[in-house]
């Protein structure tokens, strides 16, 4: 079984490594990679981007979940409790 805190450690893994492939097809214009030379791959690493941003959407608000469980609804002491139950 996996343990909070190590789901969430492979999930913002998971959210580096999509964010490099992002920034990754961002940049192939520094290497010479533009649509005019090469219009179908560029087509596909945008679809592919597509993709990616749709996943990274998705793992920020998995994430988001498992670090705040339960809205929290002004009550001070319920905030209060929430920080030292995350240990800020």
């Amino acid at each position: 079984m996996i343990t909070p805190d190590s789901e969430i450690l492979r999930i913002e893994k998971r959210i580096r490594g999509l964010n490099r492939v992002t920034s990754a097809i961002n940049d192939l214009s520094i290497y010479g990679i533009f649509y005019g030379n090469f219009p179908e791959l560029v087509k596909v690493l945008e679809h592919a981007k597509d993709h990616v941003k749709a996943e990274l959407k998705s793992s920020k608000d998995l994430l988001e979940r498992l670090n705040y469980p339960e809205k929290i609804n002004g009550d001070k002491n319920a905030i209060n409790d929430a920080y030292a139950k995350k240990g800020i």
